[in-house]
């Protein structure tokens, strides 16, 4: 499936198609590689200090950091890494190290722009809707056609009325004077 452009539909069925394209993507961040992981424990050390630690215990370290920080993506790992170097005076523990990747924010996905963007546009159908029953220009056609949840909205708001006999919603202003 081709990449539709993320923007603002115009029809339904540009919505529906740039909804199933989101629905179809994995926005989930990739993990951070153990070399990435490496890199920017290094960046950190570099610039930190620490006590001095030997050969293998640095390795314990990398390992127990890795471990740790294993989950996360490297876009949180480097924000981590420049807010600790920016912020810290010495190399941090690894809760320091989870207090700052923990408040990461990622920018927002295309998925999540183009299902605000689906979302949008069925609002603006549902205050068109709405608004037709207010000026009194909807039609019953258009109303049949609305979406089940939307009438009741509607009914609710007192535009529409539920009339058993047709199993159908109706226009309020045209029930004056039936019986139902």
């Amino acid at each position: 499936m081709s990449k539709p452009d993320i923007r603002l539909p115009e029809t339904v069925e540009e919505c529906f198609a740039l909804k199933v394209w989101a629905d179809a993507q994995d926005d989930r961040p990739a993990p951070a590689s153990p070399l990435q992981i490496t890199k920017h424990l290094t960046f950190m050390a570099a610039t930190l200090p620490s006590k001095s630690t030997d050969d293998e215990s640095g390795k314990m370290r990398v390992a127990v950091y890795s471990k740790i920080l294993g989950a996360y993506s490297n876009e949180a790992l480097a924000y981590m890494a420049r807010r600790a170097c920016s912020e810290m005076q010495w190399f941090p523990t690894p809760r320091q190290c989870l207090e700052l990747v923990r408040q990461y924010q990622p920018p927002v996905s295309e998925k999540v722009e183009a299902l605000a963007l689906c979302h949008r546009f069925w609002e603006g159908k549902f205050d068109d809707f709405i608004f037709e029953l207010e000026q009194g220009i909807a039609q019953q056609e258009m109303i049949d056609a609305a979406p089940l949840n939307w009438r009741k909205i509607a009914m609710e708001r007192g535009f529409l009325r539920w009339v058993p006999e047709g199993d159908r919603y109706m226009i309020r202003h045209k029930l004056v004077g039936a019986t139902a």
